[in-house]
C-alpha cells in the first residue's frame, strides 16, 4: 500500500460510507466504504470515478438533474467505472479538496487503486461532454499521461495546446506548468512558436515577466503571429485585470492607476477602450464625478453596454452626484431601455429617481409607485422604496 492509499484509507474511513444517489438511468453511485472501493477498483481494475458536488452550487444541481440521469452517461459510466458521489463539503470531501486541489465545483476525479489522480474535469457539463470525459480518462490522453510526457521534455506546439486546453477545461491551477516551462527556457527563446503557444493560452497576469517581455517586443511578435492574435492577447490580459479590479479583488487606486500607466506604454486594437475602462474606474475612486459621467457615457457608446446591472450602477451614481441635465437624461434614457426588458424594483427606483432629479415629479411618482409594488411582489424590504416615493410626492 502506498502512502497516498494508505493516508486515503485512514481519511475516508472517518468520514465513512458516501450517501447513494442513485439514478433509475443514469450513474449508480456505490454506497461502501473507501477501503472496499479501492478494494473494487483494483479487482475489477477500473478507475474510481468521484463526482464531487456542493448543496449550494446552482451548476451542481443542474448537473444532478440532467447529465448525471443521462440514459447513454449512466450505461457508460457503470460499465466502465466505479462511482462515488462526495458532498465537498463533509470532512471526506475537505480531505479530498485539499489532497488534490480542488478550486471549483462540480468536480470529477478519476482515480486509480493506489489513490492516484489519472484524469479530472469540472463544471455543469453536457452528457455529450460527459462522455467525451470518461473516453479521455481512459485514453493515452488523459492528464497523468500527458503530465508525464510533459515532465520528460515533450514540448511540441501540439502537445502544449493540448495539455493547455485539457488544463483548463479541468480547473487546475497552471502556475506549475508555467513556471517549469520558462524556467526550462532561456529568455531568448521566448519568441518560438513553442514559447508563444505558452503565453497565449496560459499566461493572464500583466505584470509577468512573460506578458512584459510580449509587450516589449510587440511589434516582433506581430510580425511572426499577426497583430491581430497579439492584440487581442494583449486586450483580453488587460482586460481581466480591468475585470478584477472592478469586482473588489484588487480595490485601489493605485493599482488603477499602475494598470492605465501599463496601458499606455503599448499601442494595440482597442486600446482607447481600456483607457476608457481604466480612467471610469480612476475616477470613481477619486470621486471625480463629473470626469466619471463623462468615461461612463464613453463606456457605454463605445462597448455597446446592454448589462442591466452595469447600466443600473452607473445610472445611480449619476442621481446621486451629477447635476448636469444632458447626463442625466442619458442615464434615464439607459434605464428606460433596460425596464422593457427587466421591470425589476431596483431598475424602476433608479429611473424614477433620474426623473425626479430632472423634475418630472409625475413620472417620477408613477415609477416609484411601480417600484414598491414590484418590490413587495419581490418580497424585498421596501423601506427604500417608501421613502424614495414620499420625496417624489413631496416634492422635495
Amino acid at each position: 500500500m502506498t502512502k497516498l492509499t494508505s493516508f486515503l484509507t485512514i481519511v475516508l474511513l472517518l468520514s465513512l460510507s458516501f450517501s447513494s444517489q442513485a439514478q433509475d438511468k443514469g450513474i449508480q453511485f456505490v454506497d461502501m466504504e473507501w477501503e472496499k472501493v479501492l478494494e473494487k477498483s483494483k479487482a475489477e481494475n477500473k478507475l474510481i470515478f468521484i463526482t464531487g458536488f456542493v448543496e449550494w452550487s446552482e451548476p451542481c444541481a443542474v448537473l444532478r438533474e440532467y447529465t448525471l440521469s443521462d440514459k447513454e452517461v449512466g450505461e457508460y459510466y457503470n460499465q466502465k467505472f466505479i462511482n462515488v458521489l462526495v458532498d465537498m463539503e463533509d470532512y471526506l470531501g475537505l480531505q479530498l479538496t485539499d489532497l488534490y486541489e480542488v478550486q471549483s465545483y462540480p468536480v470529477f476525479l478519476f482515480i486509480d487503486a493506489e489513490g492516484n489522480m489519472v484524469h479530472r474535469g469540472c463544471g455543469a457539463i453536457d452528457a455529450a461532454d460527459f462522455l467525451t470525459m470518461g473516453e479521455v480518462a481512459l485514453s493515452e490522453s488523459n492528464l497523468s499521461i500527458m503530465k508525464q510526457k510533459f515532465e520528460t521534455g515533450e514540448r511540441s506546439v501540439d502537445f502544449l495546446t493540448e495539455y493547455s486546453y485539457a488544463l483548463e477545461y479541468a480547473c487546475v491551477n497552471k502556475t506549475e506548468f508555467i513556471e517549469t516551462f520558462f524556467e526550462g527556457t532561456d529568455q531568448k527563446d521566448w519568441m518560438t512558436e513553442e514559447s508563444w503557444t505558452m503565453i497565449n493560452l496560459n499566461v493572464s497576469d500583466p505584470y509577468s515577466k512573460q506578458i512584459q517581455y510580449l509587450m516589449a517586443y510587440h511589434d516582433r511578435f506581430s510580425m511572426k503571429y499577426g497583430k491581430d492574435t497579439v492584440d487581442a492577447k494583449i486586450f483580453n490580459v488587460l482586460l481581466d485585470q480591468l475585470i478584477s479590479i472592478y469586482e473588489g479583488e484588487d480595490l485601489t487606486l493605485f493599482a488603477t492607476q499602475a494598470l492605465r500607466r501599463l496601458i499606455s506604454e503599448v499601442e494595440f486594437t482597442d486600446k482607447e477602450k481600456l483607457v476608457s475602462l481604466a480612467d471610469l474606474k480612476v475616477n470613481d475612486l477619486k470621486e471625480n464625478w463629473p470626469a466619471y459621467a463623462t468615461n461612463a457615457i464613453t463606456v457605454v457608446e463605445e462597448q455597446e453596454v446592454s448589462d442591466p446591472d452595469q447600466l443600473n450602477e452607473f445610472s445611480w451614481k449619476f442621481y446621486l452626484f451629477i447635476d448636469d441635465v444632458a447626463q442625466l437624461e442619458t442615464a434615464a434614457k439607459w434605464m428606460k431601455g433596460v425596464l422593457q426588458d427587466y421591470p425589476d424594483a431596483t431598475y424602476y427606483d433608479t429611473y424614477a429617481s433620474l426623473k425626479f432629479k430632472l423634475g418630472d415629479q409625475k413620472e417620477a411618482v408613477k415609477y416609484g409607485q411601480l417600484a414598491l409594488q414590484a418590490a413587495e411582489l419581490e418580497g424585498e424590504d421596501v423601506m427604500h422604496y417608501k421613502t424614495q416615493l414620499d420625496l417624489f410626492k413631496a416634492g422635495k
